[in-house]
């Protein structure tokens, strides 16, 4: 035999004891696992694995994966019903806005607004748009309309913004004619102070004639009364004469 088959003699040896005090000591420390579960459970500071221990986890985790998994599946059915309702909203949304410029069917534009009620029958903070029944039919629903100052319902924008631009033409159509209607207020005023000016003239003058007519009035009346004293003394005095037996006045 040769020095290097002994040296692998050796080898062999030594690799065979190994071998044996590792399976000698893997055989009296194996675990134990196809032991049953202690009760109470295991002690305090060790982690025991058997095959009755391993089942029970498993059992515990497909316990939670079912919950998971129902509990998966209603929040996936609400959540679609929420993305339904979501989008139902905003096709309302929209649609109002719309009416907002141009009006529902071109004539009331506002809404007064409703509210969902909670379960106990209470008014929420959530505006009602549409109500769906238990047949899945669904209908719109719409407040009373919104008045004006005119007690008349409201129009969209759109059309308010038209009868707006149509009053501010016809505001400055009528400022047009208000200025045309000031030229011609001044010069009337002109034409009054003219007349007015002359009609004080007139007056002024006619006081005048009146005063002086008044004036020889009064001296005429003076006269007639002065010669009518006079004729009527004569006739008394003839009248005297002629009781005394005197002459009467010459003819």
């Amino acid at each position: 035999m040769t020095f290097i088959g002994k040296v692998l003699a050796v080898v062999n040896l030594m690799i065979g004891l190994g071998i044996l005090s590792w399976s000698t000591s893997v055989y009296f420390q194996r675990p134990s696992w196809f032991d049953p579960i202690a009760e109470g459970g295991p002690d305090r500071g060790s982690d025991p694995k058997t095959f009755a221990q391993l089942k029970q986890e498993a059992d515990a985790l497909l316990r939670v994966a079912n919950t998971a998994s129902g509990t998966w599946g209603t929040n996936l059915k609400n959540l679609e019903a929420l993305e339904d309702r979501r989008d139902k909203r905003q096709a309302e949304y929209a649609q109002r806005l719309e009416w907002a410029h141009k009006g529902k069917d071109g004539k009331d534009a506002f809404f007064k607004p409703l509210y969902e009620k909670d379960a106990a029958n209470k008014e929420t903070s959530v505006m009602k748009l549409y109500e769906i029944d238990a047949a899945g039919k669904y209908t719109q629903v719409l407040g009373e309309a919104i008045v004006g100052p005119d007690n008349k319902p409201l129009k969209g924008a759109d059309t308010l913004l038209t009868n707006f631009s149509g009053d501010v033409k016809e505001v400055q159509k009528l400022s047009g004619q208000i200025v045309k209607h000031r030229e011609k207020y001044a010069e009337l005023t002109l034409e009054i102070d003219k007349d007015e000016r002359r009609l004080q003239k007139m007056i002024v003058i006619r006081d005048a004639v009146q005063g002086e007519l008044f004036y020889l009035s009064s001296f005429e009346v003076n006269v007639y009364e002065t010669r009518e004293t006079v004729l009527r003394r004569q006739k008394q005095l003839v009248l005297r004469l002629i009781e005394l037996g005197g002459v009467g006045p010459k003819k």
